[in-house]
């Protein structure tokens, strides 16, 4: 879990700053991200100069806004993961087998990152993309990695990220949550029934080590009119639990 520096540099905190206020606007003039942060003109158009210039925004007539370096960058992290590079043969053909959304998420800074989704040619269209962050409490992805996760490093997750609800079906009390967890280990699946999006269903699996450390979960979404629990159960259960199989295997193995 990081830490804030005990000595950050400041100019690197500004022009952070200055980043994150472009990428929040969408695109946007040097005045109003000073005005935006209380922060003088001079000092902002510098940053915004040095970031453009750097290959990091795009100097549209005086707008900036995010450059495709960003993407770039990411893709980079992202493909440098082992569970992502095991991992997306094995998502592909789960979400082909299917027709639903396979799904890869790892844990990063409490909350999970989806780092891969594959679709079938029956899935739903939905909010998530590769980069989206999420609660892990929300979801069956979650779940999946916190039940597998260190008790004490658990502990802090709740601390940092609490357990805000998504919708009227998330589970937001701790003990209730601990509960699901320890069943989640007992039969090595996890589900949610509408707790991050209504409508939706998910069931998921984790990816551990031989030392049963994990390194992040797959699933497969789609709407609750397809997702019934005979599907899941007889059909669904077993192939995400099987996929979650390789991809660990193939992490070892490597």
């Amino acid at each position: 879990m990081s830490q804030r520096a005990n000595n950050p540099i400041k100019s690197s905190e500004t022009t952070l700053e200055i980043l994150e206020a472009v990428v929040d606007a969408g695109d946007a003039g040097v005045t109003e991200i000073a005005d935006r942060l209380d922060r003088n003109k001079a000092t902002v158009h510098h940053h915004l100069s040095t970031l453009a210039e750097r290959g990091y925004l795009v100097n549209e007539d005086g707008r900036y806004r995010p450059s495709m370096r960003f993407f770039e960058i990411g893709q980079e992290v992202v493909q440098r993961r082992d569970v992502y590079a095991t991992g997306i043969d094995p998502l592909r053909s789960l979400a082909e087998e299917t027709g639903e959304v396979a799904n890869l998420m790892i844990e990063e800074e409490g909350k999970g990152v989806y780092v891969a989704i594959e679709t079938g040619e029956d899935a739903v269209r939905l909010d998530t993309t590769v980069g989206t962050t999420q609660h892990l409490h929300t979801c069956a992805l979650g779940k999946a990695i916190l039940a597998h996760t260190p008790e004490e490093r658990r502990e802090q997750i709740y601390r940092r990220r609490g357990l805000p609800a998504e919708t009227p079906n998330t589970v937001t009390d701790r003990d209730r949550l601990e509960a699901e967890l320890e069943e989640i280990r007992d039969r090595g699946i996890a589900f949610d029934g509408e707790e991050r999006a209504t409508h939706i269903r998910c069931v998921a699996a984790p990816i551990t080590t031989e030392d049963g450390d994990v390194l992040g979960a797959v699933s497969v979404t789609g709407p609750i009119s397809r997702m019934t629990d005979d599907r899941i159960r007889d059909r669904l259960a077993d192939r995400v639990e099987n996929t979650a199989t390789i991809i660990s295997i193939n992490t070892t193995y490597r």
